[in-house]
């Protein structure tokens, strides 16, 4: 694979500089390097990679590889957003609300905003109904805020709902305070079964009903007490002490620990068991098997599983046909492993483009 990769790099494929860079950085498939890392990442920039652009503005935004560097980091920027990358758009608007690195100017924020929220982006879409009905940079409409915050939330996660809601609730984020409107939005998440939306939802309509409201800082504390919540912390010591067994050499009871870690709904666990499964390691090896664990974190969204089962499936072994394979490559991509779009390269034009596009759609 490193051969093939090189070599399309070096005739100015700007998605095989892109996947040299991304394993470089991580240490998947190729030695960690970080140094050769970011000068593929900007060769790939050089060649029009939006991704790549995005991937540069962070790393010399954050400091952790290189020097700080804030002149690049906002070209980058800049250059990424024109490109159509929708996460830089959002994140040069941001700079444009705030001034931080740029001067500020809200129409332009604005602008930025609603051409993330176009690509489908939830919090774009929240934020152009902000300022919809603020009249920042743009001018005040009641009516295109509630587009676009009803926008947001139908498109985005459960706790979308919670988190409109509770800043009607108790008149935060700059929302002016509504029991009957916040009622409405976490009502939509009590359709959906959202655990911590349903809390919500009965505490407003018992406020609505005439009794005292109960204070934010109470509210907070018991969404943390939530099934889900505790779910979710028990899922992550299991993490954490399968990772600890695994280091320190005790693979059967990594395995153990990851089975149970995967029972509790983890994908990055379940991708973990797959591994372990087709190496043997822990466990009696069983490719069969390692495929299902593969196809099950896939489904439960690890990119690492997605790619690597696309990657298994474009092998003779275990043929299937091109439109899942594409789909598994999109999803990569579009959830972080960013050489994804390399090998999604082989079968759709604009990859980047098609991965946005087609997960908008679902």
């Amino acid at each position: 694979m490193k051969k093939g990769l090189e070599s399309d790099a070096a005739s100015g494929d700007p998605y095989a500089c892109l996947a040299l860079a991304y394993f470089m950085q991580t240490g998947k498939e190729l030695d960690m390097d970080i140094p050769s890392a970011v000068e593929w990442y900007e060769r790939a920039s050089e060649l029009g990679c939006a991704r790549a652009h995005w991937e540069l503005s962070k790393i010399y935004t954050d400091g952790e590889y290189v020097e700080p560097d804030e002149r690049k980091a906002m070209r980058h920027l800049m250059r990424s957003a024109e490109l159509g990358n929708a996460d830089a758009q959002m994140a040069l608007a941001d700079e444009y609300l705030t001034g931080a690195n740029l001067e500020k100017d809200p129409s332009k924020a604005f602008g930025w905003f609603l051409k993330s929220a176009e690509q489908g982006v939830s919090l774009a879409k929240f934020d152009v109904g902000y300022m919809y009905a603020h009249g920042i940079g743009v001018p005040r409409s009641d009516t295109e805020a509630e587009m676009w915050f009803s926008s947001s939330a139908l498109t985005g996660h459960a706790e979308m709902f919670m988190d409109i809601g509770m800043s009607y609730e108790y008149g935060i984020n700059g929302i002016i305070h509504n029991e009957v409107e916040a009622a409405r939005w976490y009502k939509y998440g009590v359709d959906m079964g959202h655990e911590k939306c349903i809390l919500c939802w009965n505490s407003v309509m018992r406020s609505l009903g005439g009794e005292p409201r109960e204070p934010l800082e109470e509210r907070i504390a018991r969404l943390s007490m939530t099934a889900a919540q505790r779910e979710q912390d028990e899922r992550a010591e299991a993490m954490a002490t399968a990772d600890e067994l695994f280091d320190e050499g005790d693979m059967e009871g990594a395995y153990e620990q990851y089975e149970h870690a995967a029972s509790l709904g983890s994908p990055e666990a379940m991708f973990a068991q797959a591994m372990m499964r087709h190496q043997g390691i822990g466990v009696r090896r069983d490719d069969i098997d390692a495929i299902k664990l593969l196809s099950r974190a896939a489904n439960a969204g690890s990119e690492d599983a997605q790619f690597y089962l696309a990657r298994t499936y474009e092998s003779s072994r275990f043929p299937t046909d091109d439109s899942q394979i594409v789909k598994l490559y999109s999803d990569a991509a579009y959830n972080g492993f960013l050489a994804a779009y390399y090998y999604l390269s082989k079968y759709v034009d604009h990859p980047e483009i098609y991965a946005r596009r087609t997960h908008t759609r679902r």
